[in-house]
C-alpha cells in the first residue's frame, strides 16, 4: 500500500497522523460522491416545490379580478401547456423518489 506524505492538518488525513493513506483517500471520495448525489436530490427537490407553487400560485391568479376572463380564454392553449410541464416535473421526481426508494 502506497503512502503519500503532506501538509499537517489536511482535510483527507483522517487519522492526523500526517500522511494520507490510499484508505483515507477512498475514503474521500466516497465521502465526496455522497454529498454530490446529495446535492442533486436536494436540488430535484427544491425544483418539484417551485413546479408545485408555480401551478398553485398561477391558479390563484387566475381566479383573481386582476385578470379577465377574456385572457383567460386566450391563453387557455398556453395554460394547459404550462399545467402539463409543471405537473410533468413533479410526477417525474415522485416516480423516480418512489423507484430509487425501491432499490434499497
Amino acid at each position: 500500500m502506497a503512502t503519500k506524505r503532506i501538509i499537517q492538518n489536511a482535510k483527507h488525513d483522517t487519522d492526523k497522523d500526517g500522511v494520507i493513506s490510499d484508505s483515507e483517500v477512498a475514503f474521500s471520495k466516497e465521502l465526496l460522491e455522497i454529498e454530490l448525489r446529495e446535492e442533486k436530490s436536494n436540488a430535484q427537490r427544491r425544483m418539484a416545490w417551485v413546479a408545485m407553487v408555480a401551478m398553485v400560485a398561477a391558479s390563484v391568479a387566475l381566479y383573481t379580478p386582476l385578470v379577465p376572463i377574456e385572457r383567460v380564454n386566450a391563453l387557455s392553449g398556453l395554460l394547459s401547456g404550462f399545467y402539463v410541464a409543471q405537473a410533468g416535473i413533479v410526477a417525474a421526481y415522485m416516480g423516480f423518489t418512489a423507484m430509487l426508494g425501491k432499490k434499497k
